[in-house]
This record gives C-alpha cells, structure tokens and sequence, in this order.
C-alpha cells in the first residue's frame, strides 16, 4: 500500500505516526479515569463544617437569653404605656386631660384659682400623640409648687413645658402662672372612626 503512495506522501504518513503516537499518549496519560472523583481537601471540609456547627450552636445558645430579653422589654413598655391617656378619640383624650388637671388643681383648694383652659390640640410624635392643653391660673408660690409636684406624682405621664410666671400683687404673693401641660396617647386613636361613623 506505502508502494502506491509518493514519496512525498510516503514522508506525511511516516511524520504523522511519531505525532499520532505522542498525542495519544498524552491524552491518556493525563486524562482521570472515567468515575473518578476529583480529590478533594477533605480536612478542610471537615473544619469548615464543624466551625459552622459551632457556630450554629453558639447561635441556638443564645436564643433564650434573647427571648428572655424580649420578654422583658415588651413587659417594661407594656407598663410604661399604662401611663398613656386611655380614650377612643382625640376628642376624649383632650376633655381627659383638661379634667385631669381640674382635679389636680381642686386638690390644692383656694391656693389655685384656674383663668382658663384651652380647647386642646394633638401633635403626632413618633409612634405616640401629644396631648397639648395651654393653661393660665393665680396662685403663691408654694401653691405651684405643691400642683406642679401633684402633677409629676399622677399615675398618667405628663409634662409641662413654657412656664411663665409674672407677679402682679405683692401684697398677697400671689403670681400668675401659664404653662403648657403635655401628656400621650397611643396614635392608634387616629385611626378609629369619629363616633356614628362609618367603618
């Protein structure tokens, strides 16, 4: 058969023998056998897998103290929302805290004569309203301080804030007071329905 062939074709065929040859066995070589698994680090892959149990553990570890926490937490702001003006609008909650005041200053008998009272306002503030009522009244000076101590010592929160304070007779000692009494209400109360209205 090589007889038929050139000689030129004679020397292809016997250069492409030697490069056959090599390139067989090299793809044989190095070449994995079929089904077999790349080997891998296997102790790497344990360590990574026990850190992550550790890991796992020490998460699962604190999952009571957290829920202990919570617990906690939700019991405090659940007490301290107790002092908040329990009513169905803000309507209420301004007549609530007018009378509440009222109260307070009747306790201290003739030593606090009220001038006025506002209607009242409420302000958003955070996840709560304020309940904002201006107040003006005559009294002497421990008469203020005994209503202002009265009003820190109600189980509601409240505050104040502006108090100003003038003295038109010296004679009696009696000053005349204006401030802004404050106190909060759950925002829930802007959402419900003014009374004989619809859902």
């Amino acid at each position: 058969m090589l007889e038929r062939l050139t000689e030129r074709e004679r020397k292809l065929v016997l250069a492409l023998v030697p490069v056959l040859l090599v390139t067989v066995a090299v793809y044989f070589w190095t070449e994995p056998a079929a089904g077999e698994a790349p080997v891998l680090d296997k102790a790497a892959a344990v360590e990574t897998a026990r850190l992550r149990l550790e890991k796992s553990r020490m998460q699962a570890a604190t999952l009571p103290a957290l829920e202990e926490n919570q617990k906690k937490l939700a019991a405090s702001l659940a007490s301290w929302e107790k002092r908040l003006i329990q009513a169905d609008t803000t309507a209420q909650a301004v007549v609530q805290l007018n009378q509440l005041f009222r109260r307070v200053a009747r306790a201290q008998g003739s030593a606090v004569e009220i001038r006025s009272i506002d209607l009242g306002t409420i302000r958003p503030a955070s996840e709560y309203l304020e309940v904002i009522v201006n107040i003006s009244f005559d009294c002497q000076v421990e008469g203020l301080v005994n209503l202002l101590t009265e009003l820190s010592s109600q189980p509601e929160y409240l505050t104040w804030r502006d108090l100003r304070i003038s003295s038109n007779d010296s004679k009696q000692k009696r000053i005349q007071v204006a401030f802004t009494l404050v106190a909060l209400a759950p925002i829930s109360i802007l959402k419900k329905p003014a009374a004989g209205g619809k859902g």
